[in-house]
């Protein structure tokens, strides 16, 4: 007890009674002190339903009406909504939210509600620019200089010209093409090298040694018998026996021989030169030129090209600048009305004889066109010789005739030893200009550089090479990966069912052509014979004038949709060429004129890698926003689970209310029927 004498020692109380209510209190307070109204078990039952339980006095039954859990169920649905969240303001993690809702008074509130409406104006604003970044899908690219052996391209060489004139001639389509071409030529070209044409006999060999020169059967005028018809070519026959059949040649005005109808027959040749004359059977020793072709042989064994499709020209006609008997449908759609500038008409003669060409089959239009042994004499890959053989792989090209790829096998992959062109692709190549069709203006060789999974497309990518010099070609790799959209307008695969180059990878120029040519199938129901057709589909007729036009205003004024996609990762071979470097067998004449060298070469071992990565990435974007989240409002993944599981149980409780009204609606109804309402 000397705690107790302590402190009345300290206080100094004088009085017991004073020292006893200090500490142990007032004893009479309990007289001064509010009386506790307790809910009785009337009250408490009564008025919320629980059932009856009267006149109970007794303690438990008090203590357990004090502290029993309260059940909001019970509460009436608005009630219950605002209880509800009002629960949610004093639970959740997210800041400010719980100080709004156990605000004291409504100052403290306001103030609340103030900041945290300011706080989700700032998140506003610096997650709408997180987004916005995000949305801006920006690339990094990364550029790589890396020192290794890089892989050989692709090389696909053709002859700048197409087709053998010796051959293509024997086709009577081409044949017709050919003679509107010459026809559409202006009088000073058609009439070059003529200026001795009243000679007599003895011309007759010089003018057909012109390299040019293409006869083909016309009528005339002639006095059979006599040694000499060509005085009477321009004059129309107007009996019948004065009317005969000259070999004709529209460029040099040659008429000879000349027979009359009868003494010529049809037949079949198996060999025939580039000026149409032909033998119905090679000379000894050679073998056939070609599968047997329609001509005409007169009964003094002299043979010339004819097929009976073409209407046989009227020689008076055409020498007097009047009509000529060919089909005018025909004529029209060869497109030459009008044109006099001569580049204009060779550009437009290559197209019909591309539209001329389409009409044959694949081999064989690779039958009139160069072989392989042909064109390249020579070849060597890292110093080695090449099998010319087996090392190129031939395709037909529209444009160029039959083409040769080096290094096509996808599953070998070649590569230089070294740089420089000895260690690169040489050839030796030999095109033989004396077969040249009239519409090649220029003797060489094309030279394309591509992938192997690419198609080589030397009309667009080519690089020409002159015959008579070394063209050497340098070569540097890049090599590119590109992401996929919406990086850019890349994705994987753009390869689909329209697309026309099959067993071909996916390329930009590709999906051009496939587009080109698939509104022009629509529109004509036949293909551009430019470009190939699918499965099914045909090529447009030469001779229809329609087809010709449809398809030149689809090139001249259709924009083609924006089909394409980039491709998400190839290779980009830069190419450096030099020609001319040195001069081929200056003393050789024949190859100075037909042969050129060829060199495709790495200038360098090294290339360089451009590889796309994404700048700012979903991981990122999550990283930011979260950081934004969590400075102006304290909210976590965890708390954005809050807000989710609050609006699930309000949706529950105001589904529960409208469930429990209408089951009620119901019960009250059923009720009043069974009553007789």
């Amino acid at each position: 007890m000397s705690w107790i004498q302590n402190l009345k020692n300290w206080e100094r109380l004088p009085e017991s009674a004073e020292y006893m209510k200090k500490v142990y209190g007032d004893p009479l307070a309990y007289l001064n002190a509010d009386q506790s109204k307790f809910v009785t078990e009337r009250e408490y039952f009564g008025d919320f339903g629980y059932g009856e339980c009267f006149n109970s006095t007794s303690s438990e039954v008090q203590c357990e009406l004090i502290t029993g859990e309260f059940d909001p169920k019970q509460l009436p649905y608005e009630k219950r909504l605002a209880w509800h969240f009002k629960e949610f303001c004093y639970k959740t993690s997210a800041h400010g939210i719980p100080m709004i809702g156990q605000a004291p008074n409504r100052y403290y509130r306001g103030v609340w509600i103030l900041l945290f409406i300011g706080c989700m104006s700032m998140l506003y604003y610096n997650a709408d620019s997180v987004l916005d970044k995000y949305n801006r899908n920006e690339k990094i690219v990364d550029i790589q200089l890396k020192f290794d052996t890089a892989p050989f391209p692709a090389i696909t060489l053709c002859n700048l010209n197409p087709y053998k004139a010796s051959l293509a001639s024997n086709v009577a389509l081409v044949q017709r093409t050919l003679n509107a071409f010459r026809d559409a030529m202006p009088s000073d070209k058609k009439n070059k090298g003529n200026d001795d044409d009243d000679d007599d006999d003895t011309p007759h060999r010089m003018k057909r040694s012109s390299k040019d020169a293409y006869f083909e059967p016309g009528y005339s005028k002639c006095v059979c018998g006599k040694s000499s018809s060509e005085q009477y070519k321009y004059d129309e026959p107007i009996l019948e026996e004065n009317r005969c059949i000259c070999a004709f040649d529209r460029g040099t005005q040659d008429a000879w021989p000349c027979h009359p109808p009868t003494d010529w027959r049809n037949t079949s040749c198996l060999f025939c030169n580039e000026h149409a004359f032909c033998r119905e059977h090679p000379p000894a020793g050679e073998a056939p030129t070609h599968a047997p072709r329609i001509c005409l042989c007169a009964s003094t064994g002299f043979c010339i090209a004819y097929s009976d499709k073409a209407p046989m020209i009227e020689i008076w006609k055409f020498l007097s600048g009047g009509p000529t008997t060919e089909d005018p449908n025909f004529l029209e759609a060869m497109g030459f009305a009008g044109m006099t500038d001569e580049v204009a008409i060779v550009n437009k003669a290559k197209e019909n004889i591309m539209f001329a060409m389409a009409t044959l089959s694949m081999g064989e239009r690779q039958g009139l066109s160069t072989t392989k042994r042909e064109l390249i004499h020579k070849c060597s890959f890292n110093g080695m010789a090449c099998d010319i053989d087996g090392d190129f792989m031939t395709h037909v090209d529209p444009v160029f005739g039959n083409c040769f790829t080096f290094n096509y096998n996808r599953t070998v992959n070649l590569t230089s030893i070294r740089a420089g062109p000895m260690y690169g692709l040489r050839m030796l190549v030999y095109v033989n200009a004396s077969d040249y069709m009239p519409t090649t203006e220029a003797t060489g060789v094309r030279l394309t550089i591509h992938d192997k999974e690419d198609f080589p497309f030397p009309d667009t990518f080519g690089y020409s090479a002159p015959t008579g010099y070394v063209s050497s070609f340098g070569l540097r790799l890049r090599k590119m990966s590109r992401l996929p959209a919406p990086y850019g307008d890349c994705i994987p695969d753009g390869k689909g069912t329209e697309y026309i180059y099959d067993n071909y990878e996916y390329s930009v120029e590709g999906c051009y052509r496939s587009c080109f040519q698939q509104l022009v199938l629509k529109d004509c129901l036949c293909g551009d014979p430019r470009f190939p057709v699918p499965d099914g589909k045909k090529h447009c007729d030469a001779a229809d004038p329609v087809a010709h036009v449809v398809v030149n205003n689809r090139v001249i004024n259709q924009s083609i949709p924006l089909l394409t996609h980039p491709q998400s990762g190839h290779r980009n071979h830069s190419k450096s060429n030099s020609v001319p470097v040195t001069e081929l067998l200056r003393n050789a004449i024949n190859i100075t004129k037909n042969g050129a060298m060829v060199e495709v070469f790495y200038e360098q071992l090294n290339f360089e890698m451009l590889t796309e990565s994404e700048a700012y990435g979903f991981v990122n974007l999550l990283a930011d926003f979260g950081g934004q989240l969590g400075l102006w409002c304290g909210i976590s993944f965890l708390t954005c689970c809050e807000f989710i599981f609050l609006f699930l149980e309000t949706a529950y409780i105001s589904g529960e209310h409208k469930y429990n009204v209408w089951k009620k609606k119901k019960e009250e109804k059923e009720r009043r029927r069974k009553l007789g309402y």
